[in-house]
């Protein structure tokens, strides 16, 4: 009786047992099936990769700030989008990163915009990373750098970095050095208002109040003549005479002519971070004055291709050094064997590629739009 009892129970248990394996294996191919339908409906709300390259080349003509596209060697646009500043309304908060991110466009950061991602603390008025709630930090995993101290500005272990400007993407100017040179110095600052503000935008990211203190040592010391872009109606030519020369916004060919009169390139600037005219100046063999607290762009300053300085206190020695071996340096020797277009964009596509292969496979060179 035991016996018949113990089979009995075991047929029960082995039917219960197969009971429950039917379950499970029906539960997933409706768990599977939900799973098909629920990727079958996102992909009828979603473009196919290829046709949303296209909205993404319309976004690139439109110039949706703060986004920066990318293409490839053959100028085709490439499912990577960079971030270079904060948001400053909904529609790039929250309705495009949507998009983007829900169209398989990676996302990368840039650090080109002042202190950006770290919230900007200067006295311009900037109120857009105070109002921004959005966490870049644990969004964006990659980023492109230019500060001298990362972690300073909030990176840590979650980030891949890469030490890169877009100014790294010009290529030597063949055509300098350059004669006829006009002016000793040159200085942009562009104009805020026409009452010449110390607070405002230009005034403070191009340190107008440093320049101030300095543009006296420049002229009356050393008797240079300078040529400062966009601050007009603040008083200058009254104060230096025919050894300043002010004038207003230029467009890009007649400043890039301005620049080329130039024998150098005054920077007093801190919140500037990384500024094209270092970039400008350097491929046409024009030195650099640069203030050594710059947010970013100090990587380019050496022996070859200028100097150094703090404040009103120490320019003196910077520029005596800087005018002992002007004649003897190359900047655009030094650039040429540092930095190009192609050098950069093979080193963008290099570090890109470890975390999107897929999207770079056939992918030889990255480069931005301009």
């Amino acid at each position: 009786m035991d016996r018949l009892f113990s089979n009995y129970i075991i047929q029960k248990s082995f039917f219960f047992i197969i009971i429950i394996m039917l379950c499970i294996v029906i539960y997933f191919c409706i768990l599977k099936n939900n799973d098909s339908e629920s990727i079958y409906e996102n992909m009828e709300n979603k473009k196919p990769i290829n046709e949303y390259l296209e909205t993404l080349m319309k976004h690139n003509n439109e110039r949706h700030f703060p986004y920066r596209y990318l293409h490839d060697e053959n100028n085709n646009i490439l499912p990577i989008v960079m971030i270079s500043a904060f948001f400053r309304d909904d529609k790039e908060r929250v309705e495009l990163y949507n998009e983007y991110v829900e169209n398989n466009i990676k996302m990368i950061g840039i650090t080109a915009y002042k202190s950006f991602p770290k919230p900007i603390t200067d006295t311009t008025g900037d109120s857009t990373s105070k109002d921004d709630t959005f966490d870049y930090y644990s969004n964006i995993k990659n980023w492109l750098f230019c500060f001298k101290n990362p972690v300073k500005y909030g990176f840590d272990s979650r980030h891949n970095l890469m030490e890169m400007s877009e100014s790294d993407f010009y290529d030597a100017d063949p055509s300098a050095p350059y004669g006829n040179k006009k002016y000793d110095m040159i200085y942009v600052c562009l104009k805020d208002t026409d009452s010449c503000p110390m607070d405002g935008w230009n005034a403070v990211n191009r340190n107008f109040n440093l320049a101030l203190k300095c543009l006296p040592i420049i002229i009356n010391e050393f008797g240079m003549n300078v040529l400062v872009v966009g601050r007009v109606n603040c008083g200058l030519e009254t104060l230096y005479g025919d050894k300043i020369e002010v004038v207003d916004f230029l467009d890009f060919y007649k400043f890039q002519d301005k620049l080329k009169e130039s024998k150098m390139l005054f920077i007093p600037n801190i919140y500037d971070a990384s500024p094209r005219i270092v970039a400008e100046s350097i491929i046409k063999d024009i030195p650099v004055l640069m203030n050594q607290n710059i947010i970013c762009g100090s990587k380019y300053i050496n022996n070859e291709t200028g100097e150094l300085f703090t404040d009103e206190n120490d320019i003196r020695l910077a520029l005596t050094n800087l005018l002992g071996r002007v004649d003897k340096i190359s900047p655009k020797k030094w650039w040429k064997n540092n930095y190009s277009k192609k050098k950069s964009a093979k080193k963008l596509r290099d570090f890109l590629i470890k975390e999107y292969p897929d999207e770079l496979n056939k992918v030889e060179e990255v480069h931005f739009f301009l």
